[in-house]
């Protein structure tokens, strides 16, 4: 994947989201199945309901609905959303009892223009960094990496870092209708029959996924499944756990690490 091709096909999805963002939205309303593994090893990793304030940063975080699944197990929930659609976000916000900031940035643009993605992030330290249902619109393996490095950045340590991986070739129903492309697991993907409607996806082979649980020396992986789809198989999820000598790096320092009590 060169960069001339992966710009191209990232002003694709930009046009693709401007032009269907309503329709989209309308179909990425419930939670996802593969979101309850991340509850149990938040559990696992000493996060109970109920006790101090949970802190999220949700890269790409759409329409907020990882917010809204949190919301209602957590009772004291503050969540940093990171899209460069904020003001459709903000027209999604949990419940009252979910404090929620989103900073409208362009990810990819500030991938493309060599950005340190970290400091680009308005975020303190959070127990909990996840990017679901994005990665597969990063066209280029080393900006990849980048996002797991930034999301490791803003975790605290001890903290969780969780990111989906779509694999759409699990899927002939989705393969039948993608429109391959030069470097293996791109497509372009419709949408609805609407033919002013097309995107960009990856579908990750387990060798990526791999490079990916090695993209940061500090943190290692700690689970790795499938879930999703009506194959149940759709999606990879990769969960992080932050090294506890890590430090965290981020631009808003308004509010200093507080771990929970982990478990050793």
């Amino acid at each position: 994947m060169d960069l001339q091709t992966a710009r191209r096909l990232n002003d694709l999805n930009t046009a693709f989201y401007a032009h269907a963002y309503a329709s989209f939205d309308a179909t990425r309303q419930a939670p996802w199945p593969g979101w309850e593994r991340v509850h149990d090893a938040m559990r696992t990793q000493g996060m109970p309901e109920g006790e101090r304030e949970l802190r999220v940063l949700d890269l790409a975080c759409g329409n907020l609905r990882f917010a809204r699944f949190l919301a209602d197990r957590y009772p004291r929930l503050r969540v940093w959303g990171v899209d460069n659609c904020a003001p459709l976000a903000l027209a999604s916000v949990p419940h009252n009892s979910c404090d929620v900031s989103v900073q409208d940035l362009d990810i990819t643009g500030a991938l493309f223009d060599n950005r340190d993605l970290a400091s680009e992030i308005e975020a303190p330290p959070c127990d909990l960094s996840v990017c679901f249902g994005f990665l597969h619109h990063v066209a280029m393996p080393c900006h990849r990496l980048q996002v797991v490095r930034a999301l490791v950045r803003h975790t605290c340590p001890g903290g969780l870092v969780a990111v989906s991986l779509w694999q759409l070739e699990k899927s002939p129903r989705i393969l039948a209708k993608a429109q391959p492309l030069d470097d293996p697991g791109d497509y372009l993907l419709g949408w609805q029959n609407d033919p002013g409607a097309q995107r960009y996806c990856h579908s990750f082979s387990e060798d990526e996924v791999d490079e990916l649980a090695k993209a940061s020396s500090h943190a290692t992986e700690i689970a790795r499944y499938s879930a999703d789809g009506k194959s149940g198989d759709l999606n990879r999820y990769l969960v992080l756990q932050v090294h506890t000598d890590a430090q965290p790096h981020c631009r808003t320092t308004q509010l200093d690490p507080v771990p929970f009590a982990r478990k050793p």
